[in-house]
């Protein structure tokens, strides 16, 4: 798959419904649990056989006992016996058969939805930059439940079903070929409005799911926005724009639900009635001959039944069918995009890694830059543009710039969340993308500008599942500038956050994700813009602990507020993705450029 399509906004218009690839995808499931499969399969065509079986006998009672007057009690008993076992056998069946499909369906959706959500938790930080975070919400749980509907309402039902009228047209044949036909004729037609419905129903399905996804997307927007929205005046606003998006929606339900009720029960329906006519008119004429059997013309009426119902259970199903294999291909595109770590694609990246073992570690948090450059998709030019540079190890660097300088690109780079080419960036001797997402993630700490606070403990929220000692919790505490925020809360890190941890204050919540950083004893210390929206307390307290940190790691801060980074060991200035000027406070300041201009206005806001 093309690097765009991987990345393009959802869209399904111009898709094939039915491909091997979607095939496969809701197979693969289901091809783990074969044996189950096969026994639950065994169970419906018993299930089936026993069902079909009952017209038969009824038939046997009209024509060989009732209608001749040969009411033999012991026959009559022994025929009453069997089909009562017939039928709570058929029963019985039927319970197991979908007790067992549900039970595959139910494990099938749970290996696929952790497939998503597990693909979704590793993919780079472009996916964003294409989809909306509440369509991917929809994608795990929305089409992944109606895989589920998929595999209970249509697998199970279609195969049990066609198993039925193969049964029931089977028995047909054998009991009088000409009736038999007649009642056949019952499925081309209903196979030939499948096909028209197929044909009408497909773009309205595919347009429901569209929209379905941005309901959910304009609803985690509005929530998320909450505050602004109302501060701004801004909620009737957002209320129009749902309603005309679920307007939207209605209107494609709603040529979803004609086309159904046009094509399927009324008009198979109208079919059955008329072959059940033909029946009664053939059976006339033969009556007329002296050659007809009243028994066969119920049996042959009461197959009839059952051949139209499943019939429209399948044409029903369709719809359902058509809108699991839309939410299908929303799942593979989603599957489709390219992991965090992609596999090396040039010769100087295998040549760079030669000599290095899986058990390696990032050890002194040195990087080169050598002509890094970086192009968003989509945009008009690079975000980066030839940046090259050492950055030592324990060195502390500020980076510095206008808005859309690049700063925010050149940390994403530094810290892999965005992939860069391996000859442009190594780490410690070795491109950056080389080391495992789990080497990263154990050298490389992020502290961003706006932190991930979930809505549990404020211990949950500094360790994130791992498992530390208590030494080396209370020098986290210590070295985050913590204690005093633990000490201060009523149940100290057993504390309950708010959602967003909106309980604390903005410059509490940046300690938190300072705190968090250094559970891993990183190498690499990279803060975005930490003190851009707290308090001079707060800034004091963060300026004191990177001062600590000094030497002890590689620091790395993208500064909004100049003073956070004035002490640095150098400062680079970015313009429009270029080095501008590289060098500490004091030689920039001697000099006329870019830093000078902007550490001017700084000081006189």
């Amino acid at each position: 798959m093309s690097h765009d399509a991987a990345t393009r906004p959802d869209t399904l218009s111009g898709t094939r419904l039915l491909s091997r690839r979607r095939l496969a995808l809701l197979w693969q499931p289901l091809g783990r649990r074969r044996a189950e499969v096969l026994r639950a399969l065994l169970i419906l065509i018993a299930a089936t056989v026993l069902d079909v079986l009952g017209p038969w006998l009824t038939q046997r009672y009209l024509d060989d006992y009732l209608i001749p007057g040969n009411l033999a009690p012991e026959a009559l008993a022994g025929l009453v016996a069997i089909y009562v076992i017939t039928q709570l056998g058929a029963a019985a069946g039927r319970y197991f058969q979908q007790l067992r499909f549900a039970r595959l369906a139910l494990a099938s959706v749970r290996d696929i939805r952790e497939r998503v959500f597990t693909h979704l938790l590793h993919q780079p930080l472009s996916t964003l930059d294409n989809i909306a975070a509440g369509e991917l919400v929809a994608r795990v749980t929305n089409d992944t439940e109606s895989l589920k509907e998929l595999y209970i309402g249509v697998l199970a039902t279609l195969i049990g079903n066609v198993v039925l009228l193969i049964g029931i047209l089977s028995a047909m044949a054998l009991m009088d070929g000409t009736l038999a036909m007649i009642a056949t004729a019952l499925v081309p037609l209903s196979i030939g409005m499948i096909w028209l419905y197929q044909r009408f129903s497909g773009r309205a399905a595919r347009e429901v799911r569209r929209l379905r996804a941005l309901q959910n997307a304009r609803i985690a927007e509005a929530i998320g926005g909450m505050s602004v929205l109302q501060a701004s005046d801004q909620t009737e606003r957002f209320s129009q724009r749902y309603h005309h998006l679920n307007v939207s929606q209605y209107q494609a339900r709603m040529r979803t639900v004609r086309v159904s009720g046009l094509l399927l029960r009324s008009a198979i329906d109208l079919m059955a009635m008329l072959i059940t006519l033909s029946l009664v008119a053939v059976f006339g004429l033969r009556e007329l001959g002296g050659g007809a059997e009243l028994g066969v013309l119920y049996a042959f009426i009461a197959w009839l039944g059952r051949i139209s119902e499943p019939l429209i259970q399948i044409t029903q199903r369709l719809q359902v069918f058509q809108s699991a294999l839309v939410a299908t291909g929303r799942l593979e595109e989603v599957l489709d995009r390219p992991r965090e770590m992609p596999e090396p694609d040039t010769r100087a990246a295998r040549k760079a890694t030669r000599g290095h073992t899986d058990n390696a570690v990032i050890a002194s948090g040195h990087y080169q830059l050598e002509q890094l450059s970086f192009r968003h998709q989509g945009a008009e030019g690079p975000a980066l543009n030839g940046l090259t540079l050492a950055i030592e190890s324990g060195e502390f660097l500020g980076v510095v710039g206008p808005t859309g300088s690049g700063k925010s690109t050149l940390l994403d780079l530094l810290s892999g969340q965005r992939p860069a080419p391996a000859s442009q960036l190594l780490l410690d001797g070795r491109p950056l993308m080389e080391w495992s997402a789990q080497q990263r993630a154990t050298a490389i700490a992020v502290v961003p500008q706006e932190p991930f606070i979930r809505a549990t403990t404020l211990r949950d929220n500094l360790l994130l599942g791992r498992e530390i000692s208590q030494q080396h919790l209370s020098r986290v505490l210590h070295k985050a500038h913590l204690a005093p925020l633990v000490d201060s809360l009523p149940l100290g890190l057993d504390t309950l956050l708010g959602e967003r941890g909106l309980s604390l204050s903005t410059g509490e919540r940046q300690l938190l994700a300072l705190g968090r950083a250094l559970v891993t004893t990183p190498r690499v210390l990279l803060l975005d813009e930490a003190t851009a929206s707290i308090d001079s307390h707060t800034e004091a307290l963060l300026q004191q602990a990177l001062h600590e940190l000094r030497g002890e790691v590689t620091l790395i801060v993208v500064a909004h507020r100049l003073a956070t980074v004035r002490d640095a060991d150098r400062l680079l200035v970015l313009e429009q993705g270029r080095i501008t000027q590289l060098g500490s406070h004091d030689a920039l300041m001697a000099e006329p450029g870019l830093y000078r201009r902007l550490w001017q206005e700084d000081i006189a806001h």
